[in-house]
């Protein structure tokens, strides 16, 4: 009798732990320490849009910054990907060596960086409301457009590779 109450503490031990692992969709191009380590803290996030090519969107948000990723398959990368390039516009800024074509600029006040590997647009948006008053914890103080957004647009594209 000893044991059965030693297994049903280990069984309910095991549930509880691995409880909070069922509730939340993962972003399959970034974790919330990283997106938290870029926007200086602790972060909420969301995944929707799931869909059977893999496509999602991934929002991560602290204190009013947000960090979105969103990734579309294009059947016809001829048609469909001048319309994601076209959120930039003539303010485009080229990033070489991330995905293929990527892009970077500033859209009614946040930073946009669009690209795509292969045959899938991914289009990041930054909203960071610190200007002038930093995070408590931040990595280093962002510029409208900084290394730091490169860096993230280096690690969506490396994972869809």
């Amino acid at each position: 009798m000893k044991h059965l109450h030693w297994i049903l503490l280990a069984v309910t031990i095991l549930f509880a732990s691995s409880a909070p692992c069922f509730g939340q969709t993962q972003c399959p191009w970034m974790n919330a320490a990283t997106a938290g380590g870029f926007l200086g803290g602790e972060v909420q996030m969301a995944v929707t849009g799931f869909t059977a090519d893999g496509d999602a969107t991934c929002q991560f948000t602290r204190a009013g910054n947000m960090l979105r990723i969103a990734v579309h398959t294009m059947p016809d990368i001829s048609k469909e990907f001048p319309g994601y390039l076209a959120q930039c516009g003539a303010k485009a800024v080229s990033l070489k060596g991330i995905g293929n074509l990527a892009v970077q600029c500033l859209n009614k006040g946040e930073e946009v960086i669009v690209g795509r590997v292969r045959e899938r647009a991914f289009v990041i948006t930054i909203k960071a409301e610190w200007a002038g008053n930093p995070p408590s914890t931040p990595t280093k103080t962002r510029n409208p457009i900084s290394d730091d957004s490169e860096n993230i647009a280096e690690q969506v594209a490396g994972s869809m590779f």
